[in-house]
């Protein structure tokens, strides 16, 4: 009988360097494995953290995704695929630099593919180049030059095909492509639809990107409590691709929720009354998020209510500091701030004696009976109508 004749690995135009070899097992061994195989599920992992990626491309040059995620070619195990070329003159024999540190795994000069591993079973592959400029197992530092740019194995347009897969074992079995972040401040989520980010321009620096920023404006302070409505702006180049706000909780979301201007601002009424915090998350032209926060302020409409009435109080007539009192006035928003007090002979009087506390110390009276009156306000300046709370004798 004719042996089957093996298939090439066709992978992202990788062919197998290192073949396997094949063993015969006999049907106990192949249970046994199987048993195995059955039970590695419940076998604990060890997670590796993915490493900080740089962009491929040469520090400060302009490139564009030309081929983006889920489309083309970029449509099997390599889904979360970028085909990169440059804005700033030729593509081709531009200089390819290693995203992150790792050892080169494998270099296939027919595509022009050269992977580097980077440990914890997390990969960077780099295709289409007209040469390299390591060898397999070398060592190699993030960002330094691997290659040039070409068109090896996709004659045409010379470009950089490049993503990174996760995969198990010696030989990179179970190769998954996954989204694509980068240090300079790219992030490249997978949004669904053919060429997901083509078009997009990419700098590549070298280093973490320095994050946008949001300022805040606004006639109101934090730690305060308003009765009126209070507009609260922001703006800020972490606004550039848009934003989205939340009150007290930071808005989630992959995509901004506003794109339209480069700043906005929110009414403090709308968070209703209480004590909130003004939180926008913001989106910069790389796709970078900042979040920032204004607060807390109060708002309340809610005028306290008084105390209430007590008894007939007694005071010596013409001596002074004795000490009048009343019921505490209640308030469940931005709490009792103080009173006003009338102490006199008019039965609807009012006055602008203030104190903080429900007492206070009444002057030298002629011998007689007083109306004691208060109108409680609150943190937010908001006032109790007048109440006559009770009398005080002059004896």
């Amino acid at each position: 009988m004719e042996r089957p004749r093996a298939v090439p690995d066709r992978r992202a135009h990788v062919r197998r360097v290192h073949p396997q070899p094949t063993y015969r097992l006999n049907k106990s061994l192949a249970l046994s494995l199987l048993f195995v195989l059955a039970l590695l599920p419940f076998f604990p992992s060890v997670a590796h953290a993915a490493p900080v990626l740089w962009l491929p491309t040469p520090v400060g040059e302009r490139w564009k995704i030309l081929q983006g995620y889920g489309c083309g070619s970029h449509n099997s195990w390599d889904r979360y695929a970028l085909d990169l070329v440059s804005e700033e003159g030729r593509t081709r024999g531009a200089p390819v630099r290693a995203a992150a540190a790792g050892t080169v795994f494998v270099w296939e000069g027919g595509s022009g593919t050269l992977i580097i591993d980077h440990g914890g079973g997390f990969y960077t592959q780099y295709t289409h180049m007209s040469k390299a400029l390591v060898r397999p197992g070398a060592s190699v530092r993030q960002g330094d030059e691997i290659g040039k740019a070409g068109d090896r194995g996709s004659p045409g347009t010379p470009h950089l095909h490049f993503h990174a897969f996760t995969a198990t074992g010696a030989w990179a079995k179970n190769r998954q492509t996954v989204p694509l972040s980068f240090a300079e401040g790219y992030d490249l989520p997978d949004i669904g639809g053919c060429s997901q980010h083509q078009g997009k321009e990419l700098v590549a620096s070298g280093e973490a990107a320095k994050p946008g920023t949001i300022s805040f404006s606004s006639d109101a302070q934090p730690n305060r409590w308003y009765r009126d409505d209070m507009k609260i702006a922001f703006q800020g180049d972490a606004l550039d691709a848009g934003f989205r706000v939340g009150w007290d909780a930071e808005p989630n979301g992959d995509q901004p929720e506003h794109t339209d201007s480069p700043g906005g601002e929110a009414q403090l009424a709308s968070s209703g009354e209480g004590l909130h915090t003004l939180y926008v998350r913001g989106w910069d032209e790389r796709g970078q998020q900042v979040v920032a926060s204004f607060g807390p302020v109060g708002f309340d409409r809610t005028a306290p209510a008084p105390g209430a009435p007590v008894e007939s109080q007694t005071v010596a007539a013409s001596a002074e500091g004795a000490v009048v009192r009343w019921g505490a006035a209640s308030d469940g928003g931005s709490g009792v701030a103080g009173y006003r007090i009338y102490l006199g002979p008019d039965p609807a009087g009012t006055s602008e004696w203030y104190v903080t506390a429900p007492e206070a110390e009444a002057p030298a009276l002629a011998p007689g009976s007083y109306t004691l009156r208060i109108q409680a306000l609150d943190a937010a300046d908001n006032a109790s109508d007048w109440v006559t709370v009770g009398t005080v004798v002059a004896q």
